[in-house]
């Protein structure tokens, strides 16, 4: 299937905050389990899509676990009331949720190995080689989203990701003024 030069694309809509930090979750899943299980027919820039993609949302979700948010649009574990609307989280849970340590490790400016100097916009540390450990990085925050998936028992994953489904919105202009919307089949 080939698609017209004006096709546009979306990630799925989010109904609220907490959706927005499933999404993430389920992003990095997806990146995760394609790194480890590479197709035979992959180029080595497929590995470099899924690498940019894991470290994309791990740097997202380590942020929102880590940092502080410091702007007020900032969803943060440190700002709950934007995740969990008119619920209440036990400290302890929240305490447990919150890892700085991980943030730090991964990205803070003076880090020399940050993510965000690899990724976030051109630095002449890319010239740098860098190796990410994947498998170790995603364990590392797998009990704080085990544990955040548990406290939203009512949200299905953002993205539907399952691991053998998942739809993708492709929206193509089919002529100069009218707009059309395709569905596409399994991703996965």
């Amino acid at each position: 299937m080939s698609l017209a030069a004006g096709a546009e694309f979306s990630r799925p809509p989010k109904l609220d905050d907490a959706q927005t930090v499933l999404y993430e979750i389920d992003m990095l899943r997806v990146a995760r389990e394609r790194l480890l299980s590479p197709q035979p027919t992959w180029a080595k820039v497929d590995e470099w899509v899924y690498l940019e993609n894991f470290l994309l949302h791990f740097r997202n979700l380590i942020e929102f676990f880590g940092k502080l948010g410091n702007d007020p649009t900032d969803l943060s574990i440190g700002r709950p009331e934007a995740i969990w609307l008119g619920r209440s989280v036990e400290k302890p849970d929240l305490d447990s949720m919150t890892r700085r340590d991980l943030w730090e490790k991964y990205d803070t400016r003076d880090n020399p190995g940050a993510i965000s100097k690899y990724l976030h916009r051109c630095t002449t540390q890319r010239t740098h080689a860098k190796d990410w450990r994947v498998h170790e990085m995603f364990e590392e925050l797998r009990p704080v989203i085990e544990k955040f998936e548990s406290l939203l028992p009512e949200f299905k994953p953002a993205t539907g990701f399952t691991g053998t489904g998942g739809t993708a919105r492709v929206s193509t202009a089919e002529s100069s003024s009218t707009a059309t919307t395709r569905i596409l089949g399994p991703l996965f």
